[in-house]
This record gives structure tokens, sequence and C-alpha cells, in this order.
């Protein structure tokens, strides 16, 4: 897609309006010094999205508003408007006429432009660590030439810091393609940061270098640490081996000796009662026999004969104790005893049943006693034989393994690291090489048909002299029979610069390439003209000037040319481009750009 300029109008509130309108290809505005030609360029430029408003001259004052009206390829129409004194630019999806009964679009201008160009999604380098969209700036640079940059003595790309840019820009023009594919280089600030981290790398590796033993080499560390691990897997597997087989013994002790405490309990209360039994006989025993001596002493008291007392001498009968007196009390007496022994006996009996019974019961716990200790002992002899086994069977100290594999693994984690830095070194230092590699744009099959056209359009002009021409696109600029443009005058240079600007858009718009679709041309021919630059002249600059209109009135594109210049033309010539022509006269003609109002036309 492409733009082509309808209409410029400049508006105020007390002035006519100032119209320019445009032709579809071929476009002149002639006229003398100090008319709005080039204050016609600066507004188109300012429309186009440029941020520097017009310059203030006499004749635009009362002038508030600019307007540009615009077509584009698929047969839309635009119109942008905006504030002389600066400001932001409205766009609306009309022509002027219509203009009032539309919303402005929220689009801003730069955006519209880059997109009617076919350039949206474009993008450029703007240096050779940074890439951007390809802006309606890029757009004008090459599109909307002013008078000083056709003859300048300076690249075509401008300023240091804007060349990458502008280059990539003429190469999308020339070729199409973009930047989207170039690998960016690192900026300042990250060549800074990752030399501060090539520099930390490097020592941390001399470090390390130095922390490595002589001789060591990694696959040798790795393959003791891989030995040690071994090892200690096998004594770690024998280690549980032992382990469980000792807990289970130690579990078979906790067992034993909770069933020895209870049965020794057991056998001390058996015991007790044993004891008890025994002595409760001893007093039922004791009890008898004196009962069965009370009977005796009884029985051989009465076999005795009666005598008084050997002491005081009383007879029997005459005793105070009734028992000795009564024969019939000593008999009771006997009866009770009798009795009392038969009790004995009787209680005795069960005794010596439950005396037996706790004495087999304390037999058995003795007997179950000495076999539980009997195991206790088999049981903490196979403990002690196998913390002994235990230790006797590894023949390495785990101890020194566990040490040695810690100096073996801290060693290849020095290996590892090294081999880290190593790399990290390497990537690094791809990332900012010695000296950037030129970028090489593939341009020359582009570049040779832009010469042609360029070549074509020069001997249309009639400067038949011109025998080869070579596009630079590195320098954006032409080298014409083996010189670079701009070793020539200003006159030459002009001319060669509008056969390259020409060229360039009539490839892109043939090509399908982005491009603004239109060039605009401030004084092509007027330093070719000019006496005072006539040093490499070589062909009569009446007739270069009457062939470049005639070329100009016949132009059909594709794309279209305005050219501002201030050379006079022929009436046959102007009969066929019909060209808008200022003058100086306040009664001839149109009096330049602005239209002179009561105010400008006194005395």
């Amino acid at each position: 897609m492409s733009i082509t300029l309808g209409k410029l109008v400049a508006k105020g509130i007390t002035r006519d309006d100032a119209i320019i309108n445009f032709r579809s290809f071929g476009n002149l505005i002639r006229g003398p010094s100090d008319t709005g030609k080039s204050h016609i360029r600066d507004c188109l430029w300012y429309l186009l999205g440029g941020e520097k408003a017009p310059k203030g001259i006499p004749e635009n004052e009362g002038y508030d508003t600019l307007l540009l009206e615009l077509q584009t390829s698929d047969g839309s129409e635009y119109t942008i408007r905006r504030g002389l004194a600066g400001g932001a630019a409205a766009v609306y999806p009309t022509s002027i006429a219509e203009m009032e009964s539309h919303e402005a679009l929220a689009e801003d201008v730069g955006s519209l432009i880059v997109s009617l160009a076919g350039a949206a999604g474009v993008l450029i380098l703007r240096s050779m660590s940074k890439r951007g969209a390809l802006t309606a700036g890029d757009l004008r640079h090459w599109s909307l030439i002013s008078q000083p940059a056709m003859i300048s003595e300076a690249s075509t790309i401008g300023v240091p810091t804007e060349a990458p840019q502008r280059r990539a820009s003429f190469s999308v023009f020339l070729t199409g393609k973009d930047d989207s594919a170039v690998i960016l280089a690192a900026t300042k600030d990250e060549k800074l940061r990752i030399k501060s981290q090539i520099e930390s790398a490097e020592a941390d590796l001399r470090r390390i270098f130095a922390e490595i033993p002589d001789g060591a080499t990694s696959p040798e560390t790795r393959d003791a640490l891989d030995r040690v691990d071994e090892t200690l897997g096998v004594l770690s597997s024998q280690q549980t081996q032992r382990s469980r087989q000792l807990r289970g013994l130690r579990e078979e002790l906790a067992i034993l000796m909770s069933t020895i405490t209870e049965a020794e309990r057991k056998f001390v209360y058996s015991a007790s009662l044993v004891s008890r039994f025994e002595l409760l006989d001893e007093k039922y025993k004791s009890d008898f026999s004196r009962l069965v001596a009370v009977s005796d002493g009884l029985a051989v008291f009465d076999a005795l004969e009666a005598q008084p007392c050997p002491l005081c001498h009383t007879a029997l009968q005459d005793q105070r104790s009734e028992f000795v007196r009564d024969p019939a009390a000593v008999k009771l007496q006997r009866v009770a005893m009798a009795a009392e022994s038969a009790k004995i006996t009787a209680l005795r009996t069960g005794l010596v049943a439950a005396l037996a019974i706790e004495k087999s019961a304390k037999l058995a716990l003795e007997v179950k006693i000495s076999e539980l200790n009997a195991r206790l002992t088999v049981v903490e002899r196979a403990e002690q034989a196998a913390l002994v086994a235990n230790s006797e069977e590894f023949s390495v100290d785990p101890k020194v393994l566990a040490i040695r594999r810690s100096e073996l693994y801290s060693l290849q984690k020095s290996f590892d690291e090294q081999a880290r830095l190593t790399a990290e070194l390497v990537r690094l230092k791809a990332i900012i090489p010695t000296k950037n590699a030129p970028l090489a744009r593939q341009t020359l099959s582009d570049s040779i048909v832009v010469a042609r056209y360029a070549l074509e359009l020069l001997h249309l002009w009639g400067l038949t002299s011109v025998e080869t021409i070579e596009v630079d696109a590195y320098e954006c600029d032409l080298i014409i029979n083996g010189r670079a443009r701009l070793s020539y005058g200003a006159g030459m240079r002009s001319i060669f610069l509008t056969a390259m600007i020409i060229a360039l858009l009539k490839h892109s718009m043939k090509a399908g390439h982005p491009h603004l679709g239109l060039v605009v041309l401030d004084s092509p021919m007027k330093s070719y003209s000019d006496p005072k630059n006539r040093a490499d002249v070589t062909i009569s600059p009446k007739a270069v000037k009457d062939l470049f209109y005639l070329w100009l009135a016949s132009w059909q594109g594709p794309g279209q040319v305005v050219v501002l210049e201030n050379e006079l033309i022929s009436p046959q010539t102007a009969a066929l481009l019909k060209p808008t022509e200022f003058t100086k006269s306040l009664d001839e003609g149109r009096y330049g750009f602005y239209p002179l109002s009561d105010v400008d036309s006194k005395p």
C-alpha cells in the first residue's frame, strides 16, 4: 500500500484558505525564492508526523491550522489536521470536505503513515545492539528531501548516531526485507556487565586450579569416588544386616528380662507364703504339744495320793482352788483340751495341703527362673558374639572411608566447577567479539535495478556522459562513473541525488516493498543551473532543465513526484505539466502559497 498527496490547506479565521492541489503523478510547484515553496515541504513534513512545526513567516500570520488530504492505493481517503503552533495531529477517515461530519481516529499519524506505507511490523536496527520498528521519520527521511540536503556534502544517512537506522530503512525500501532475523550485539552496559562476569569467572577458575592437586584428573577422581561409594555401600549393607540381627537379639533379651523379673516376683511371693505357712504349722505343733503335756500332767496328778501342802501343810480338801477340790471341773477341763486338740489337728491338715501346693508352685517358679536365666546367658553371649563379629568383619574403618569420600567429592566438585566455568567463559567471550562483524545485507540484485533506473533517468534528463552507476547500499548513495556522488560539485550532487530518490521510489513501488509512495524534492535543478556550480556541468543547464520538466510532465509512476523549483518552465511543457506557479507580482498570478490580505497588499 502507498499514499498520494491530494490537497494541502492552511486555514485561519480571518484569512482566505491557502490551497495546493496535487496531481496523482508528476507535480511542479514553481516560483521565485521567498514565495513559500520550501515552506510547503516543511508543512508536509510536519503533517506527516514531523515534530518541528513550520517556521513562522510574515505571510502565514493569521493562519492557525494545516490540513492534508491523502488518498491510498486502495481508494481510501484520510485527512490529517494539525495546528501550526504545534501539538498532536488528528486523523479523519475522509476527505477535507467531509471531515467535520466524522470523528477523529484513535490512531496517531505516525503509526497511520507507517501502516499505509506497508511498513507495519517492519523491524530495523537502530544500532547493532538495538532493534525497533520502522518509523514515519524513516519514511520522511527518504521521501521529503529539503533544499539543503540536495546540495549537502554530508552523507545521506545523516549524523553518525542515526546511521544504523538510516541504512536499515534504506535497505528495507531497496530489498523489502527487514532486520528481524539479525542477532543483536550486546549493548555497552551489557558488555561491561559481561566483562565483569568474565573477570569474576577467570578469578574463580584460577582459585579452583590452585585447589586441585598436581596430577589429579577428573576421570580418575570420579573412578575413585565410585569405588569408595561401592565399599561404603557394602559396609552399609553389612551394618544393616548386623543391626537387624542385634535388634532381634536385644528384643529377645528385653522379653527374657521382663519374664524373669515377673517370675522372680512370683517366686518371692510364693516363698513368702511357704515361710508363713511353715511358721503357722510350727505354732499349731507347739499348741498341740502343750495341750498334750497338760493332759498328761493331769493324768499323773490324778494318780498321785492326796497329800497336804508341803509348805503350809494344808489338807487338799481345805484348798481354796475349786479345780483342786472338784474332780468334775478337772474333767471338764480335759474335755475342753481334747476339743482344742481336735481343732488344731483339723487346721493343720488344711495347712499342710496348702503348704504342699505352695511349695510345688515355688519349686516350679524356681525351675522356670533357672531356665530363663540359662536362656538369658545364651542370648547375651550371642549378642556379644555379634558385636565382636561386627567390629572384626570390616577390613576398612568406615570413618576413614567417609573422610576419603568427602575429600574425593570436594575434588570432583572442583573439576565440575572448572568445566562449568570454562564453558561459561567460552559463552561470555563469544557474546563480546573483539570487533563487531560488519552487517552484510543482501542488496546486490536490488541495487542493480535501482542503479539501472537512475541511469535511465539521467539519460532522459540529458546527462548522457554518465556511463555507469552503482548503488552503495552501505553509504545509501550512488557511485557515478566510478566516483562517489559526494565527490562531485553541488549541482551534480543535487541532480544525482534526485535520480537516486526517484529510482528508489520506482523500484520499491514496482517490487511491492514498503515505501511512502511519493517523493517531494525541493529545488533539485536550482544548483545545477547556478553559474557558481559549473565546475562539473558538461550539459547545458537549460537543456537539462527542459528535459527534466518534460520528463516530469510525462511521469506516470509508479509513485507520486512533487518538485519545488525556482527554474522557469517552457510554455509547451507547462501546458502538459500544469504547474502551480507563484509570483512576486501583486497584480499577476498567485502571490506565493499564502494569499495576500488587505494588510499585506498595502504599500
